[in-house]
């Protein structure tokens, strides 16, 4: 039986090394936003990919304020929005990611509460989509197609 990453890898995806947080089970991984790098957390229950609000120069995000608010963890808020940004995580890159930017600090709060390092944002599913993602847990691999 062929294994998971020899069987993406033949499809055209590339592999990108994960790191599973032991007390939390966060997802983590390194990425590169507009050429900064950033600690990320793959998460698979948010709807969009985000920033901490405090950061974007950083991230060299131009943003402006969305028309609605959103719904987050600890409530809704109004963030604002950048298009238009060059996502990297290894060899894979997407030229047209779109970011919001955003209070992080509650993510953050609880992040530290569990013993673990703050993080600069997190992946959502628009990037699990945009990639094709799949991720291999136990492997701790995630395969993106290129």
């Amino acid at each position: 039986m062929a294994s998971i990453k020899k069987t993406l890898l033949e499809q055209g995806y590339i592999a990108h090394r994960l790191r599973i947080a032991k007390k939390s089970g966060h997802i983590v991984t390194k990425v590169s936003l507009n050429g900064y790098s950033g600690r990320f957390i793959i998460d698979t229950g948010a709807s969009a990919t985000c920033v901490d609000q405090l950061l974007y120069k950083e991230f060299q995000l131009t943003t402006e304020f969305m028309d609605k608010q959103i719904g987050t963890a600890s409530g809704s808020l109004r963030p604002r929005i950048s298009h238009n940004n060059t996502l990297e995580l290894g060899d894979w890159s997407d030229e047209d990611t779109t970011v919001l930017s955003m209070d992080m600090s509650f993510v953050n709060s609880a992040l530290k509460a569990e013993g673990m390092r703050s993080i600069q944002g997190l992946l959502g599913a628009d990037f699990l989509i945009a990639s094709k993602a799949v991720i291999d847990y136990r492997g701790k691999w995630i395969f993106l197609k290129l």
